[in-house]
């Protein structure tokens, strides 16, 4: 095995040299906007300065020269890979992994079997090491949205293990891995993470919007909590520089955007979405420079016959009527047309919690190719659950969720926790709970009987929703719960995000197969 990846990674090498005879030899004066193309080497060039004031970011297209600047680039591309600018052929454009197989495989590659990667999103984990699980602590998560922040240990170790047993090619955490970007989170997590390098599952990691230059990050320690050290971009790059970037086949400059190469087929072009720079803000954009960056490793995937599947932490579609805002990239609709451009078939992101499901729509009613997304959600929040993403010798993708055993991981290595041997039992009541105890907070002028009725049905349609099963909407409007919200609080931001969550939830959303005659 080992000797057939090395012959990969030498193929691979030498396709980049084809596309790009210059690789390797860094020319003078090169610009932020080019991309480092040698695993190991040190990030290059300047990241992006993006303002915070008031939730605001200063437009990085006015700093670097705006327009003109991208249309330079895109022209000097063009001349290079002989592209006219204009919209390609979708049948030569595709590129699908069921074109590459078909038309390309030998009879030696006949035995091997399409890969498959694990997928998980905000993480968030917590080391023990930051709380002593005080009054500072449950504070904390009362507040929270149902990240089960005092078992997050044991669920990643569980995960772990679950994963070395099955075996997947690759393990992708799409940003938000630390709670609040804390040093100390950071440093626990990649040891952690380590076990699953050394098991031969290349683990490929991309920041998320809680994880750089954090200025949330705490520690919670007796009655009040305390601020911890973050780390910066530099640091980030530090940690997890065996986490994808130093396994990279070119990497963005400007940003900790890298390309791996899963499979003599399949690329992953990993995208850091957050904005950090001075400090972190919660919306996520992609830099000018790095679409310049994602245009040319396009244009070479294309070239080279490779199918490219792209993953970021912020969402490229609007997936939710609940969350409206902050979760969308900032310039989605010119990402939305770069990757539709070059047929990408699939964007895979985390950020909103939730788990979601969707094929874009140029207009309402619109048949044929768009870009599908599949938000992951938290694996954090119960079911606690990741998905795994296959690829077959028929040119079809496949996607399924599934819920970590964390009973089974407590059982085989001796837990006594009575909540992690039935943690299945203790995640459902656990989220629940809490919830639940939130929204009577918001119900105390309502009869106590009903009180209690309106807050179980919010916190179960707010469960399921989260997991991305299907609400049966018209049982959940005939309930008394329902009843009571439009009776008592008919205005009120609870009862419109329930509105919100039962029209979100009419389909499940934990597993699709992606045919490749749909962008062919």
């Amino acid at each position: 095995m080992a000797v057939l990846w090395i012959c990969f990674l030498a193929a691979a090498v030498r396709i980049l040299f084809i596309l790009d005879p210059g690789m390797g030899r860094k020319p003078n004066g090169q610009s932020a906007a080019a991309e480092t193309e040698f695993p190991g080497g040190e990030l290059d060039g300047p990241t992006e300065e993006k303002g915070h004031s008031g939730g605001e970011d200063k437009s990085h297209a006015q700093e670097t020269g705006g327009e003109e600047a991208l249309a330079e680039e895109q022209e000097s591309l063009a001349e290079e890979t002989g592209s006219t600018g204009q919209e390609a052929d979708p049948k030569q454009a595709a590129g699908s992994w069921k074109t590459v197989i078909e038309g390309t495989a030998s009879p030696s590659d006949a035995a091997k079997r399409p890969p498959c990667i694990a997928i998980a999103s905000d993480l968030h984990y917590q080391s023990a090491q930051t709380t002593d699980y005080g009054k500072a602590f449950e504070k904390f998560v009362k507040e929270g949205d149902g990240k089960v922040n005092a078992y997050l240990p044991q669920l990643l170790d569980a995960l772990i293990d679950e994963l070395i047993a099955q075996k997947p090619d690759a393990f992708l955490l799409t940003g938000d891995i630390t709670i609040n970007g804390e040093k100390i989170n950071h440093l626990e997590l990649a040891e952690k993470l380590e076990r699953l390098n050394q098991a031969g599952i290349q683990t490929l990691i991309i920041p998320g919007n809680h994880d750089i230059n954090n200025y949330r990050g705490r520690l919670y320690f007796g009655d009040e909590e305390t601020e911890a050290e973050s780390i910066s971009l530099e640091e980030f790059t530090q940690i997890y520089a065996d986490f994808g970037w130093n396994q990279a086949i070119s990497r963005d400059a400007a940003s900790f955007s890298y390309v791996y190469p899963l499979s003599e087929t399949v690329w992953l072009m990993l995208l850091d979405t957050a904005q950090y720079e001075p400090l972190n803000i919660v919306d996520g954009a992609v830099r000018q420079e790095t679409l310049l960056w994602m245009r040319k490793n396009l244009e070479r995937a294309r070239e080279a016959g490779i199918q490219m599947i792209v993953s970021g932490h912020h969402n490229l579609l609007q997936e939710s009527r609940m969350f409206t805002t902050m979760c969308v990239l900032e310039n989605s609709r010119e990402v939305v047309e770069l990757l539709e451009e070059y047929q990408v078939p699939l964007y895979v992101s985390g950020h909103l919690h939730l788990q979601r499901i969707q094929k874009h729509k140029r207009e309402p009613g619109a048949e044929g190719y768009g870009i599908c997304e599949i938000v992951s959600d938290a694996v954090s929040i119960p079911p606690c659950q990741y998905g795994l993403l296959s690829w077959d010798t028929n040119g079809a993708l496949t996607y399924e969720t599934r819920q970590t055993d964390v009973s089974g991981w407590a059982r085989r290595s001796g837990q006594t926790d009575e909540n992690l041997l039935d943690f299945e039992a203790y995640e459902k009541r656990y989220v629940r709970e809490l919830i639940r105890d939130q929204i009577l907070e918001q119900t105390v002028r309502v009869p106590e009987a009903m009180a209690g009725t309106m807050a179980d049905l919010y916190a179960e349609i707010y469960a399921d929703y989260c997991a991305g099963i299907p609400i049966h909407r018209q049982a959940a409007e005939r309930s008394e719960g329902y009843q009571s919200w439009a009776r008592y609080l008919p205005d009120s931001n609870s009862f419109q995000e329930i509105k919100a969550m039962l029209k979100d939830s009419l389909q499940d959303n934990n597993s699709f197969i992606l045919l490749g005659e749909e962008w062919d």
